[in-house]
């Protein structure tokens, strides 16, 4: 059961989001498409990190929670409670940073060892990951102390934590799944334009953002979208 929803849940998330990151930001389509991948994403990063870890694959749990993490504070980043309850921040935050520090800790595990691999992948991987989570939850800390209002810091941290999901996502299953597709689509020229298209659409919505992040998105559109 938790296979089916995580294919399934997956596969609505890669749809969505693609439509998500090409839609113009703050319009009808890009919320709509926003809140199915939100959604999809975070159903699928958690169901994945428990099918994971009941398989003892300690490097997709991690990947499956960090995923989760990023979705739920690019989330939080752009919808506020109507209570402005900092506790979702809080909790969201000490996730991301104790996925960190595990991270850390099965990457020098796994480079210690003999093989210097981890569930067959190399250990560096995981400490890849350690890294944007703990640098992502410092983000978090900075923005709770602050207590940073809606505005072009807010809208980046929405970006930039998506696009990572995303292409976390992306990667897993045309990388990292290659198997599932027809032997006559398994090469990198193949699996790895999707892949690209993620890095691309992050980027490019990045570098417009100060363009349309406070002129063209009301405070009232972003925490819409």
């Amino acid at each position: 059961m938790l296979t089916v929803l995580h294919i399934f849940t997956g596969t609505l998330a890669l749809i969505s989001g693609i439509i998500a990151f090409s839609a113009s930001k703050g319009g009808p389509l890009h919320r709509k498409s926003g809140l199915v991948f939100v959604i999809t994403m975070l159903v699928m990063a958690a169901t994945g990190a428990i099918l994971a870890a009941m398989n003892q694959e300690r490097l997709n749990t991690l990947a499956g929670s960090v995923t989760f993490y990023l979705v739920l504070t690019a989330l939080l980043a752009v919808r506020r409670f109507k209570t402005l309850n900092m506790w979702p921040d809080y909790l969201a935050t000490l996730l991301g940073f104790s996925a960190g520090v595990i991270g850390i800790e099965i990457g020098l595990t796994g480079m210690a060892s003999e093989t210097g691999k981890i569930d067959g992948q190399p250990a560096q991987v995981a400490l890849v990951f350690a890294f944007v989570a703990l640098a992502a939850s410092l983000f978090d800390i900075r923005f709770i102390v602050k207590k940073a209002k809606l505005g072009k810091g807010r809208l980046m941290r929405h970006v930039w934590r998506m696009g990572i999901a995303m292409f976390i996502a992306t990667a897993s299953l045309f990388l990292g799944q290659s198997q599932v597709f027809p032997e006559a689509f398994r090469h990198i020229q193949y699996l790895g334009v999707p892949v690209i298209l993620v890095i691309l659409l992050t980027l490019y919505w990045l570098v417009k953002l100060p363009i349309w992040g406070l002129k063209s998105v009301s405070p009232k559109t972003a925490r819409n979208g």
